[in-house]
């Protein structure tokens, strides 16, 4: 679904309605550079000032407000179902979800239960400000390196065993095409079966009507509604017997969840 599709409209009522996309995306950037500009003052402090084995609980927190704080500015009503039944006492965690738009990352941050690290492309390190932040929060991986991919595998499953959870978009990338759903690589149920985590499953529903790669430079107000599902136990799974089976039961459980919400909607 295309949130952005206003060829049905009269001509001067789609211009209107582009002219006004466009100025509520221009909004959106600058509401991303205050809130980041006071959150980072926060990180500069936490970094720097806390110890490491602290610093990454309270960055977590101020990353939660700002996700909170950014979806509030954008005028993005975030709901939320099933977060009881993901126990962020009982152990740490691999979670899946679909990736439609670049704000499923604050959507990601708000509704989640649990306190993770997300798995970053290496191009993000280049990036001002936000290459500083992931360095210290997140794990990097170069997909265009073998090595590196195997060496980030090592380090994510450090970072679980020391009981931090760790979030992948098993898609890889946002969703540039019409469909539902890209195919799902294997790298976030290989680390879950090798690791014997649990996956927690998150289907992000409504997200691109905020934003989307196939409209870049335009954004509206919208709800957008989370639903985490009952994560999957992976204790006695192989990757040779069950990897394309527990990759195949996530994407339907997804699958499946975003087709109802989307039967539901009304535009």
């Amino acid at each position: 679904m295309n949130p952005f599709n206003t060829k049905s409209l009269p001509a001067p009522l789609r211009a209107l309605a582009i002219i006004m996309q466009r100025l509520w995306f221009a909004w959106c950037c600058m509401a991303t550079l205050l809130i980041g500009l006071v959150a980072l003052v926060f990180y500069f402090v936490i970094f720097n000032f806390i110890p490491a084995v602290k610093a990454k609980k309270y960055a977590y927190f101020v990353t939660k407000y700002w996700g909170k704080s950014l979806l509030a500015a954008m005028l993005v009503r975030l709901t939320s179902e099933g977060t009881e039944k993901v126990d962020s006492k009982e152990e740490s965690y691999v979670i899946v979800s679909n990736h439609a738009s670049i704000v499923d990352i604050p959507v990601c941050m708000s509704s989640s239960p649990l306190q993770f690290s997300y798995l970053a492309k290496i191009e993000v390190d280049r990036l001002p400000i936000i290459g500083y932040l992931a360095r210290n929060m997140h794990v990097y991986v170069d997909r265009k390196s073998l090595g590196s991919r195997k060496e980030t595998f090592g380090r994510m499953k450090a970072h679980l065993d020391d009981g931090n959870s760790i979030h992948i978009y098993a898609e890889g990338t946002r969703n540039k095409t019409d469909e539902m759903l890209l195919r799902f690589y294997d790298g976030a149920f290989r680390l879950a079966i090798e690791t014997q985590r649990p996956l927690a499953v998150m289907t992000i529903c409504g997200s691109e009507k905020v934003s989307t790669p196939k409209s870049p430079f335009l954004a509206s107000p919208a709800h957008v509604h989370c639903i985490w599902d009952e994560p999957i136990s992976t204790k006695g799974m192989t990757l040779e017997k069950d990897l394309k089976h527990l990759k195949s039961i996530v994407r339907d459980r997804i699958l499946y969840n975003l087709e109802q919400y989307h039967a539901s909607y009304e535009l």
